[in-house]
Parts: C-alpha cells; structure tokens; sequence
C-alpha cells in the first residue's frame, strides 16, 4: 500500500480508536473530555491527544478495563523489569489478534506451512510472548513444539527427532546452549535450523549491522537471524522482514510513533521514545502508550516492497540513558563491546549514583578470567569512548544480583533521583 494512503487509513483508525476508548474506558472518557474523535483531520493533529504511560495504568488498571467481566478469556502480566508487572485482561477477540500479529510477523520473514518451528522461551508465568508466538506460527499452518528453556540434551534429542527449521528464543541462550551441543558432539552448522527469530535482546547496532551476538548465532547455525521487538502493554510486534532492515509495524494493528524528550516527532534514525497506540484492542485498549523504550525509525520504502514505518534495534530503556563524564552512552553500546567475547560467560551492567551527580556511575560485573579484563576493557573504551570498571564475578553471584526478575536483565539501575525506577 503506498505511503500517503497508510497515513490516510492511519488518521481514519484513530479516530475510531479515540471514539472506542471514551466508549468503553472510564480512564480515557475522562482524560478525553472535550476532545472529539473527528478533530483528528490527519496524522498531525494526533500530537494534540493526551499521553498514557504505566504508572497511568498502575495507578487504577480497572478503570482502563473496555469490556465486561465475563467476556475476559486470559490475563498476562508484564515482566516487571522496570517496575511493579502491571496486569492486562484480553478477550477470545484479542487473542485472535495476537496471533493475526504473529502470523504477519512471521510470513514476512519467510516462514510457511511447510515449516517446523519450536519455541524456545518461557510460556507459564503469565508470559504473553510465548502464547503469541505460538499461536502465530499455528495460525499460520508452521508445526509448532512449545519446546520452552530445556537442557542441552534434552534439546538434541528434540533436533534430532523433530529437526525444526525455525526457532523462537533468547539469543544469549541459543548462543549458550549451541556450545553445549558442540560439546555433545551434535554438528549445530549442518542441521535443520534455517531462521532464528531472537527476542529479548538487540542482535543489530545503531548502523543495522549485526552485533557480535548475532554474527555468532549466524556463525554456530548457520542460519538467517531475525530481530523482533514486542511488548505486552501493545500485544504487538515489530520484526523483521527477509530483508532484515528493521522491525516493520502493522499500521493496521498500531499507530507507531519515535518521539523526543518533549514529545515532537524525531527524523529517520534519531533515538527517540517509542509511542504506540495498539489499535484493535478490546480487554484494555490504550491510546499514545509510553513504553520507556529509546529506539529510531525508517520510513523509506523497505525492500521487501512494503511502505509501513520499520524499527530500528532498542538502544536503551528511557530511564536507563547515561550521562558519563559528558558523554551519553546507550547500554547497547556497553553490551556490543561485551558481547564480542565468548570468554564472558554472562555479565550484567550496574548504575549507581545520585541527582547531584553531573556522572552516572557504571560498573560492569562480568563471569571471567582475570586475565581477560585488560581485553574487555580495552574494548568497552573503544565503543563507549570513556573507561568503564570491569569487576570479576561469576555467574550465580550474577543471577542474585538479578532477583527473581522472570527477564535475564542486562542492566541493573540503583540511581536515586530522577532515574531512579
């Protein structure tokens, strides 16, 4: 569809939207008072409604709640990585929804009914991710295994029986796991594995080339890598297509938005907020939802032939942007120097400091070899361009230092003041 026509048909679903939520949603009847869904001409005039961000929701979920009782099939909840999880009720529509989403994502990646896919992430806890993905690969006719988080044997067996082609996981975990099945004697380059789709972590810098963790799993499968971003607070994706430029959004599903600190639009590849208003929804519709997320935007014509707006890879949660010794540096950055070293066996990275600081304090607790931290060092100052404590740990000091965060968190953020989270 062509650009200007998408605008067209993006401006008509927003305004149904805004008519839907001050319908259904005490929240939004009140916070839209006086604003009426046919002022919204076109795309500009969405710059005049009101922002929702989570402590929004956290403050009173029910009153953002769009439907009856009785009429709410399933409840998910967020991670809680940034905070207390939020809880959100969908419908037998909604769910319908997510799997439509699902199916988009991956048929533009190429996959088919002739496929085999197994899904290598949690799908117990509330997890919405594992739901969606599932259901997205049977709607699309894929043969789906909920395979979830098993053992390095126990997941050779399942290669050697089922030999998916496609696979649905963490990256730092197939990473891992793929050097136990080396050690299993199971050639991981010659088998049936095609795409991976990784979600969780970025596999692609700021330019879109992909990081050392990508290259990696290329390297050990031997296989096309696919990025994809999603949220639960949306109950949509954004992933990449065949030609691996960015994550597209459905404008069909979304209306998607990259946004500066005072809230203006931001050009083609600058880091800004991410925006989205999940169009569809039934169990607890939202409108202009902050997600924290820092990222950037394409909009030139993908060579896929589609026309809607591509995401770039997530640099940053908002609230974890630093500021070292004048320079801004996005945790991805610290995470693509760390991740060129297989002899890091897991790492997490540790702010600190206050209001009246002018410098974020950053430590980086890395699993390895005290002999390696003059390499490591050497390499987080090359991509951060400032000098960044390496500490020697290992992995279950790591693991405490996470909690019982269902997430495995890379950055860990005990700022006080305005950061703080």
């Amino acid at each position: 569809m062509p650009a200007d026509e998408i605008a067209a048909k993006s401006a008509r679903a927003m305004r149904n939207h805004v008519r839907h939520v001050k319908e259904v949603s005490p929240w939004y009847r009140e916070k839209l008072e006086g604003i009426n869904a046919d002022d919204i001409a076109n795309l500009d005039d969405i710059q005049r409604l009101p922002f929702t961000d989570k402590a929004d929701v956290a403050r009173d979920p029910k009153r953002f709640i769009g439907v009856a009782e009785e009429n709410i099939v399933e409840t998910v909840i967020t991670s809680g990585s940034t905070g207390a999880p939020l809880a959100f009720c969908m419908t037998a529509t909604d769910l319908d929804r997510l799997a439509y989403n699902e199916a988009l994502s991956f048929c533009g990646a190429g996959v088919t009914s002739a496929d085999v896919a197994h899904i290598m992430v949690s799908l117990d806890r509330l997890f919405i991710a594992g739901m969606a993905y599932y259901r997205g690969l049977t709607l699309l006719g894929a043969n789906t295994s909920r395979v979830g988080v098993v053992s390095a044997e126990m997941k050779k067996q399942y290669l050697e029986m089922l030999k998916p082609t496609v696979i649905v996981t963490v990256p730092s975990y197939l990473r891992k796991l793929g050097a136990e099945l080396a050690d299993l004697k199971f050639n991981t380059r010659d088998c049936s594995i095609k795409r991976i789709f990784c979600i969780g972590e970025s596999i692609r810098d700021q330019t879109m080339q992909l990081n050392a963790l990508g290259k990696s799993l290329e390297e050990i499968f031997r296989a096309q890598v696919f990025s994809t971003y999603a949220s639960t607070e949306l109950s949509v994706a954004f992933c990449e297509c065949t030609a691996k430029n960015g994550g597209h959004a459905h404008p069909e599903l979304v209306y998607t938005e990259i946004l500066d600190e005072k809230g203006n639009p931001v050009p083609d590849g600058a880091p800004g907020e991410l925006v989205a208003t999940p169009l569809g929804v039934e169990g607890m519709p939202l409108l202009r939802y902050r997600t924290g997320d820092i990222t950037f935007k394409m909009s030139e014509p993908c060579p896929c032939g589609r026309n809607s707006m591509r995401l770039g890879p997530i640099l940053a949660r908002k609230t974890q942007t630093l500021k070292v010794k004048g320079t801004t540096i996005y945790p991805l950055t610290i995470t693509n120097a760390l991740d060129e070293f297989d002899e890091i066996q897991d790492y997490v990275i540790m702010l600190e400091g206050d209001a009246s600081s002018l410098s974020d304090q950053v430590t980086i607790h890395a699993a390895v070899t005290p002999d390696m931290i003059p390499a490591v060092a050497e390499a987080l100052r090359a991509h951060a361009r400032v000098h960044i404590p390496v500490l020697v740990s290992n992995v279950k000091t790591i693991q405490f230092l996470r909690g019982d965060s269902r997430k495995k968190l890379r950055v860990i953020d005990k700022r006080s003041g305005p950061h703080a989270r």
